[in-house]
């Protein structure tokens, strides 16, 4: 029973929320009720990573929420991806098995409201640079339908 309360899949960040944690939730709230300034300005944040990491070539998968993941597949590039991130000043999980199926690992963009236009940039910036770096190639089923056809054409 202990090793399923520890890994069981539906458990994972299944933990309460700290009293710290509820106050600010609650103050948000409250801001949010006062006005819809930052709530326009998450989703321009939101919108503008998306059109990047398109333009960047990175599949976002098709998310609806404020949360961006950055599809990578392979396990220990997307650790590696997240870990080059961080040197680079930004902060993206890598989220890996078991909390996604085996080779669908993504790193997590968490946008905020606080973001300003130059810390997207830069963060857009950073992730152009470390994926020149590390070089991610598609991973097997993750190749977009057109490119797997046009290879069997010339193969």
């Amino acid at each position: 029973i202990d090793l399923y309360m520890m890994s069981a899949r539906q458990r994972l960040m299944s933990i309460a929320l700290t009293v710290p944690d509820t106050a600010a939730l609650l103050e948000a709230v409250k801001m949010l009720g006062e006005s819809e300034e930052l709530v326009q300005k998450l989703w321009w944040n939101v919108n503008h990573l998306r059109a990047g990491f398109t333009e960047l070539g990175f599949d976002i998968g098709n998310s609806e929420t404020p949360i961006i993941p950055v599809m990578l597949g392979d396990e220990d590039l997307a650790k590696a991806f997240s870990a080059r991130l961080f040197e680079e000043g930004v902060f993206a999980s890598p989220i890996v098995f078991p909390m996604v199926p085996r080779g669908t690992a993504r790193v997590r963009v968490i946008v905020s409201a606080s973001f300003s236009k130059e810390d997207c940039d830069a963060g857009l910036a950073a992730f152009a640079k470390v994926k020149a770096e590390l070089a991610p190639r598609p991973v097997a089923g993750t190749e977009k339908k057109a490119d797997v056809e046009a290879a069997g054409r010339r193969g």
